[in-house]
């Protein structure tokens, strides 16, 4: 009899060290999430604005998924404007001009296209697909010429069918958004056939800078100083191109920013502002 009632004295006291050890146990992963969570808040402080600015802005480009790589071109009817000519860069796809065009659209400009480059093309082949794509909108459309619009590696592509394709004379106005124009530092970071052409100094970037724009095509570059993916940031300047500072814009600003549509329509729509 003692014994039951020695044993049933028992089991309340383990329950109780065990309840007590299960909630010792809880502060110690809340106090250990909590040291976890404060030393991650601190690094991230750490990291430089600039930084932080570009990391927050990567999800913010998952709308590209979400398009084809590559459409149809439909002819669309006149405007009273060129019809518009979209070029994505780096690892990028037509889906990174989406919201641009769209809101062109909701300005008037319903004329507008955005090339897709098939996977692992080079940038002289890239260079080729962009002649022939915009050869395709002027003929569906039966316009002379078109406005380009070009992102980061895209500028590259589109100088290449500028200045040493037949593309010059179907282009009005070449608008180039941190294009690494005279190569870029974040380029030696890898080490891809495409990456290295990138590089300041590189075999393509001394050779297109030997060459020259056709006088008859209006080039604006908008370029900022915070772009961490173009150093430095002047190498988004070309020689007496017009100049539109977006400081302080990261790489990605110039797709997402209303500031960045802003600006383009000033260059590409001045009577409508």
């Amino acid at each position: 009899m003692a014994d039951e009632e020695h044993q049933e004295d028992q089991a309340p006291r383990t329950s109780h060290w065990f309840v007590r050890g299960l909630a010792a146990t809880g502060r110690g992963i809340a106090v250990g999430g909590k040291w976890v969570g404060s030393k991650a808040a601190e690094a991230y402080r750490a990291v430089d604005p600039d930084v932080q600015r570009h990391l927050i802005q990567v999800p913010l480009m998952a709308y590209t998924l979400f398009d084809k790589r590559d459409a149809e071109v439909q002819p669309s009817e006149p405007d009273g404007y060129p019809p518009l000519v979209f070029v994505h860069g780096y690892g990028g796809n037509r889906g990174n001009f989406l919201p641009m065009s769209w809101l062109f659209w909701l300005a008037g400009r319903k004329r507008s296209y955005r090339v897709g480059f098939a996977a692992g093309r080079s940038i002289e082949e890239q260079a080729v697909d962009l002649v022939e794509f915009v050869e395709r909108v002027c003929q569906i459309n039966q316009a002379p010429r078109v406005d380009l619009v070009a992102h980061s590696m895209g500028g590259l592509v589109a100088r290449i069918a500028l200045q040493e394709l037949s593309l010059a004379e179907r282009v009005q106005t070449f608008v180039s958004l941190a294009a690494p124009h005279h190569g870029t530092y974040p380029a030696r970071y890898a080490n891809t056939e495409v990456l290295k052409c990138l590089r300041p100094g590189s075999e393509l970037v001394a050779r297109l800078a030997k060459g020259q724009i056709p006088e008859s095509v209006r080039v604006v570059c908008m370029w900022s100083r915070n772009d961490l993916f173009v150093l430095p940031p002047e190498s988004a300047l070309l020689d007496g191109a017009e100049r539109v500072d977006l400081t302080p814009f990261t790489h990605y600003s110039y797709l997402i920013a209303p500031r960045c549509f802003e600006a383009l329509r000033g260059v590409l729509m001045p009577d409508a502002i």
